[in-house]
């Protein structure tokens, strides 16, 4: 998926002095096109890539219904919209005009804003339907990091709505939380933000009287020093517990450790912690979740198993909403596994580790029922925290072999919320 997703960037990087200046269809035809197509989706079928598409109520100018450049349709759908601009066009002040597109049609769950070489890529974190302001991820082919791990979850193979929404959420809310906990808890050189204070002094049993500017403003140097008391002990308590983990003494002062030493001294403490889960069975503990093409692979499997099953056109009910909806298949990856669920990740129908030693997926099912369905070929492992039956696997083709008890899965997964529909 991804060398593929590569050999087509680098054919477009080479184009590039070639197309400057020509305009907006020529960077359509020598850099869009390769990359949707790269993508897995067939360029010349009109039903699934089709150019200059109407959106059902866009915005009319001189009585002409306003195009989308690229709508890209899955089932019989159009789910992505693509709006391009020329080569060397800055993509600024026109994500109002993807925004309109996407927001006349509900089915639309990406748009994507691109010069050719800036891929800008949003969607409906917020208000269903509502395309953000802002782009939950900006890809550029000609930088160092280009960004393509996270295009590959576009693929048309692993398409997924729901797993874009949460993983964009993910990005959206972490970058949010990260930086305002930056920006109030970095206090080298600052002083305590009053709204930190406030908080603070209005904890239970902080303090009990009024809390004014004076007394915020008196107890700001006192808050100061316990705070940094504090990160201080929690900079001693990782060096010791890597020392006490690796058996390497550690002689850095915490008071000249780096941000970067702090997260690489958790990384470690995390990778070395032991769980209930056999050496050759743990996951890859402390690094960065980053969806592989290996794990993506395992997800389009099961996803083609989904969309040719009687359950790709059912529903399930929602108690949310108290209605049934249609059913989407999802995925969201952890660095103990990839969770794959039904429309809301605590919906999980199976959980898969393929970056261990020992490779194996886990289902939402009862053990002594999800046994007599498996075939004998496959090692049972014992139950662990991640889930109570687990089967070992060696490639993405052993799901095909467990067919039935994925079906069964699906079909609990839709019973469970079933359920609910009298309980809500």
């Amino acid at each position: 998926m991804n060398e593929k997703l590569k050999l087509a960037v680098d054919n477009i990087l080479n184009r590039v002095a070639s197309v400057k200046g020509r305009g907006e269809e020529a960077t359509k035809q020598a850099m869009i096109l390769p990359m949707i197509e790269a993508l897995g989706y067939d360029i010349w079928n009109p039903s699934e890539v089709q150019p200059e598409y109407e959106a059902d109520v866009a915005v009319k100018k001189n009585g002409q219904k306003e195009k989308v450049d690229y709508a890209i349709l899955l089932g019989d759908k159009p789910r992505i919209y693509i709006e391009v601009k020329a080569l060397g066009e800055s993509l600024d002040g026109h994500q109002g005009q993807l925004k309109r597109y996407f927001m006349s049609t509900p089915s639309v769950s990406l748009g994507i804003l691109t010069n050719g070489l800036e891929y800008r890529f949003f969607t409906d974190t917020g208000e269903p339907n509502i395309q953000d302001d802002d782009a939950f991820h900006v890809a550029r082919l000609d930088a160092v990091e280009q960004g393509l791990e996270v295009m590959t979850r576009f693929h048309r193979d692993v398409f997924s709505a729901e797993a874009i929404r949460e993983y964009a959420t993910e990005l959206k809310y972490t970058a949010k939380i990260i930086d305002l906990l930056r920006r109030e808890i970095d206090i080298q050189g600052g002083e305590i933000s009053d709204e930190l204070m406030r908080w603070i002094l209005k904890n239970p049993g902080i303090y009990d009287g009024s809390v004014t500017a004076k007394t915020i403003e008196r107890f700001k140097p006192i808050a100061k020093t316990a705070l940094q008391r504090i990160i201080n002990e929690i900079v001693r308590r990782v060096l010791r517990e890597i020392d006490d983990k690796v058996t390497r003494p550690v002689s850095v002062a915490p008071e000249a450790v780096s941000d970067a030493a702090i997260d690489a001294a958790a990384a470690a403490i995390e990778a070395s912690q032991s769980d209930d889960t056999n050496a050759d069975e743990k996951p890859h503990k402390g690094r960065e979740i980053c969806t592989t093409d290996e794990e993506l692979k395992y997800f389009a499997v099961l996803k083609k198993m989904f969309d040719g099953s009687i359950y790709a056109t059912k529903k399930i009910y929602d108690p949310a909403v108290r209605s049934d909806v249609p059913i989407e298949i999802a995925y969201k990856d952890t660095t103990a596994y990839l969770n794959v669920y039904f429309n809301k990740p605590s919906w999980w129908i199976m959980r898969l580790s393929v970056e261990s030693k020992i490779k194996w997926i886990g289902f939402d099912i009862d053990p002594e029922f999800a046994k007599d369905l498996t075939p004998s070929k496959f090692e049972i492992l014992k139950p662990s925290a991640f889930a109570e039956f687990r089967v070992r696997i060696e490639s993405s083709q052993d799901l095909l072999t467990l067919s039935e008890v994925i079906r069964t899965c699906f079909e609990k997964t839709i019973e469970d919320r079933e359920k609910l529909r009298h309980t809500t």
